[in-house]
């Protein structure tokens, strides 16, 4: 059975992209009405908007500009103003949605964004980790955790975002894993200490 390089980079792309950090961060802020009964949809829509929408919308048109690598900021250096930028943004988001009386499981999601946030600015300053691969292993063990025993299936979407930042060279496997393992340290300190 032969490869077809051209496919595997296609669904590689594909994968990237549909679960992307900002995707899947807005899809948990998003559905957080649904899953935590006491937010309100307005409240998740200015979480929504300021930890994600409003921050990549400046990456795409920063990336449309010429201004940065791609959309996934794949040059290191250029993702430590990007970070801090966004960790502003939320720091705006979480003091509107203190005014608008948010409930605290709220404050504890966006708050877990911004301490993965924090944490990937820190470690890309010296070193190249994988935001896709902390995301998908902090949202995997979000979904594993809630749904036991059928839940571990959810394993399977860190290791096929890892695998798709790996076949576009996006990232290494040891950048990937360093990013799962920074995802599972925020989903513990989410349990322990947020929620």
């Amino acid at each position: 059975m032969s490869r077809n390089p051209v496919l595997i980079h296609r669904i590689a792309r594909v994968t990237t992209e549909i679960f992307a950090p900002a995707v899947l961060v807005t899809l948990v802020l998003v559905t957080s009405p649904f899953t935590l009964p006491e937010v309100t949809a307005a409240q998740a829509a200015v979480a929504a908007f300021f930890v994600t929408l409003l921050p990549f919308s400046v990456v795409v048109l920063l990336a449309r500009r010429g201004k940065l690598s791609d959309i996934h900021i794949g040059t290191r250096t250029q993702r430590a103003p990007i970070l801090a930028g966004t960790a502003v943004s939320i720091g705006v988001g979480l003091w509107l949605l203190t005014l608008m009386q948010a409930p605290p499981a709220l404050h504890s999601l966006v708050y877990a964004v911004l301490l993965g946030l924090v944490a990937s600015l820190l470690i890309n300053l010296v070193w190249k980790v994988s935001v896709h691969a902390a995301v998908a292993g902090i949202l995997g063990a979000m979904l594993a955790s809630a749904t036991l025993p059928l839940g571990l299936l959810w394993a399977a979407l860190p290791l096929a975002v890892g695998w798709s930042r790996v076949q576009l060279l996006a990232h290494t496997w040891p950048q990937v894993v360093v990013g799962w393992l920074l995802g599972l340290g925020i989903f513990a300190v989410y349990i322990v200490f947020l929620r």
